[in-house]
């Protein structure tokens, strides 16, 4: 935990950590321990121990406490100030270093070979706020993602969840939900259609790709006379010679809504997979900062690109 250090006036040394001073300038904030706990995740006997604790290192009362709630004592208004001015100078020298620190350094991210990537939002804001930091993109198998994570090839690789991404010593976080969708030409006598129901699809020609077994199982129990030819990858060439030989390509991939003229239509399917992101137990410190982005961008339960 970071430290600071202040002279009495007697000159002895006073420590303080950092998250005493925050949690002063929140409680400050919110006119109450029960409110600033609530919005720093720690219970209010933790708060009133380090602000106690502060006040004890430092020599003299800060805070008032009354029934109408909490207010600042005339030292302790002039300490917030200097604590609010120390804490922004700790930020930008924090931030200045870790500029320094990371100037060449690279952040490896494996990508599907699709024709666009899965968390173009997330590069964008990458580069905003670290643009010193190297983003570098290979495209490969994702079947190859977890043994490159641990080989150390790659930092992170962004997919959709699959049982073989599990192993000892990978993480994988679940960012938003991949629904599958219709990629059909215009032509096609369901291209009209708001959403197309499994039953839809009976008597046509369907590429799908082989990791998608179990909606290829419903496929072929809800469907009579269904054509269902098997892809190993998202190859753009077959996609498109699918779809204008009047055929349907259905896919979770994110890309589809992006092909016109092609039309891509919702399928009516409970099968919901999960986009997300995967990458070492113990990430580098360039690493977290990526999956920070990633995070804010994309909470948990949110919705997808």
């Amino acid at each position: 935990m970071l430290r600071l250090c202040l002279i009495k006036v007697n000159t002895e040394a006073v420590h303080m950590n950092h998250q005493q001073l925050k949690s002063l300038l929140k409680i400050v904030e919110c006119g109450s321990l029960s409110k600033a706990e609530e919005k720093l995740y720690i219970t209010k006997a933790a708060l009133k121990k380090q602000i106690d604790r502060l006040e004890q290192e430092i020599g003299f009362p800060l805070l008032v406490r009354t029934r109408q709630g909490i207010s600042l004592t005339p030292a302790g208004e002039e300490f917030c100030r200097g604590t609010k001015k120390v804490l922004g100078d700790m930020d930008s020298v924090i931030q200045r270093s870790w500029a320094l620190a990371t100037h060449e350094m690279t952040i490896r991210i494996g990508n599907p070979h699709h024709p666009r990537l899965l968390l173009e939002n997330a590069f964008n804001e990458f580069s905003r706020r670290f643009p010193h930091i190297k983003q570098q993109v290979i495209l490969q198998k994702s079947s190859h993602f977890v043994e490159d994570i641990l080989a150390g090839h790659i930092d992170v690789a962004e997919c959709t969840y699959h049982p073989m991404l599990k192993s000892p010593g990978i993480q994988y976080t679940k960012l938003f939900p991949m629904s599958y969708k219709c990629l059909l030409a215009p032509s096609h006598p369901l291209a009209g259609s708001k959403t197309i129901r499994p039953e839809d699809l009976s008597g046509h020609r369907v590429g799908l790709l082989q990791k998608d077994t179990e909606l290829s199982l419903q496929l072929n129990e809800r469907c009579h006379n269904l054509s269902l030819e098997i892809l190993t990858r998202n190859e753009l060439q077959d996609i498109i010679n699918i779809c204008y030989n009047n055929g349907i390509f259905i896919s979770k991939a994110y890309f589809l809504n992006s092909m016109q003229p092609l039309v891509a239509i919702p399928l009516e399917t409970d099968l919901v997979p999960m986009g997300g992101i995967i990458y070492r137990e113990s990430p580098s410190q360039v690493t977290k900062q990526f999956l920070k982005v990633v995070h804010d961008l994309y909470p948990m339960g949110g919705s997808g690109p």
